[in-house]
């Protein structure tokens, strides 16, 4: 038998904003993969049959492909993805210094590319998916797959 829930991925789920996005799915009857660099260590998140916690920086390709690979092996699909991971500095951008912006393109720039990617080729291959969204200080973002 098919599965018919829907599945979301929140990146920067452990707290704040992500943890909303991730109880606010979670009301609504979707299967949740969450991650952040401490997911399963999470105050706000505990998982269960409809969430899958997956800790890592979401700046390293690795990280991305076993939140994918948590999908589709607990819940068969990706359906779709809230890019809520990032990170700001509050100094002025004239004092970043090289790790500063490294940090800063692997989180906002990388991270958004490589779980981004990942998503929509399995939204692809199911031949059906729904939207991707980000969310966070000046940026937005959004996407839909057909199929």
């Amino acid at each position: 038998m098919a599965n018919t829930q829907k599945t979301v991925i929140v990146t920067g789920a452990s707290q704040g904003i992500g943890a909303a996005v991730v109880k606010a799915f979670l009301e609504r009857g979707y299967n949740v993969v969450g991650t952040s660099r401490s997911a399963t260590k999470s105050a706000e998140l505990k998982a269960s049959d409809k969430l899958v916690l997956v800790d890592g920086d979401i700046g390293q390709a690795t990280t991305a492909q076993k939140v994918v690979d948590a999908a589709i092996q607990k819940f068969d699909s990706i359906d779709a993805v809230v890019n809520n991971a990032g990170i700001f500095s509050v100094k002025p951008f004239t004092e970043y210094s090289a790790d500063d912006f490294r940090a800063l393109v692997s989180t906002n720039l990388e991270g958004y590319i490589y779980i981004t990617q990942l998503a929509v080729k399995q939204m692809l291959a199911q031949k059906s998916g729904g939207s991707g969204s980000e969310v966070g200080r000046k940026r937005c973002g959004h996407y839909v797959i057909t199929g």
